[in-house]
């Protein structure tokens, strides 16, 4: 069964400004790595590793590429003594209160910011999943690297940096990547947050009229997310059609996510590693 981070760092600010990048997919090729490090997989597909913000070492992150901000726990927020102040953001159909604050630095492996903007909320609230966790690390600090590696077998993950003083490209709000269902060309976010394949259903009718499912639909929630899961064949992903397992959701209001359909977990690859290249702007995996 997939299962669900529910947190606000998955969402796009309200009112912000939404723009994404279609990833190619290709195969893995060999790049240089400047600093790796281990990572604890929970549940089999979250990765969980060790960071610092401040005097603050050995804090615990999850590195989710479906999150657009990164964000903390509202326990190191009080901890750093931080002032917040309000916002919201839509998390899949409904608006969620958050806080915003700036942390005196945060460094994860060889990436190191100077005062840096996060999201603040109570993680134990959006997820089971979340709790002993102090934050999730967002594109916002992941795409600051020229390539993001994830190695499965080794349970490491790696960067590549670019070169001091190179330019760099705005932050990334989501990665989508193509996905047929039944003959009709759909984009779902790549999101190492998310085990399965979810689809907003809106969106999904809309492109595909006539949908097919096999056996019985089943209803599962995770968190505050009603989800219904069910059977799709004919879905193909850089490959032969298939018979997929998929959850089918409410999808956002139709002026948020423009262009994206649902998520698609990294897990759901088999792959046993996984390359981000935000440089180009490719996916690749084996």
């Amino acid at each position: 069964m997939g299962q669900k981070i529910l947190f606000a760092g998955r969402s796009v600010l309200v009112l912000g400004l939404l723009f994404g990048s279609l990833l190619d997919a290709q195969d893995l090729r060999s790049s240089s790595i400047d600093s790796s490090v281990h990572f604890q997989l929970v549940s089999d597909f979250l990765l969980v590793v060790k960071g610092r913000v401040g005097e603050l070492d050995g804090l615990k992150f999850i590195l989710d590429t479906g999150a657009t901000y990164t964000l903390i726990d509202r326990k190191l927020a009080e901890r750093l003594q931080l002032k917040r102040s309000p916002g919201k953001i839509t998390n899949f159909d409904r608006e969620v209160p958050v806080d915003w604050a700036v942390i005196p630095d945060l460094r994860l492996g060889p990436l190191q910011t100077g005062p840096f903007r996060v999201q603040v909320a109570k993680l134990g609230e959006f997820s089971k999943l979340a709790e002993g966790v102090d934050g999730i690390i967002g594109l916002d600090l992941l795409s600051r690297s020229k390539k993001f590696f994830i190695d499965y077998e080794k349970q490491t993950v790696a960067w590549e940096l670019g070169e001091e003083g190179q330019e760099r490209r705005g932050s990334p709000t989501y990665f989508a990547i193509p996905f047929s269902v039944q003959g009709s060309q759909m984009h779902l976010i790549i999101d190492t947050g998310f085990q399965g394949i979810l689809l907003y259903k809106d969106r999904l009718h809309k492109s595909v009229p006539e949908l097919r499912t096999e056996g019985e639909a089943t209803e599962v929630e995770f968190g505050r997310l009603q989800t219904t899961q069910v059977k799709l064949p004919g879905v193909r992903m850089f490959g032969v059609e298939k018979v997929a397992t998929v959850f089918l959701a409410d999808g956002p209001n139709a002026g948020d996510l423009p262009g994206v359909d649902g998520y698609l977990g990294v897990a759901s690859l088999n792959a046993k590693r996984v390359e981000f290249d935000f440089a180009d702007r490719i996916l690749r995996w084996r």
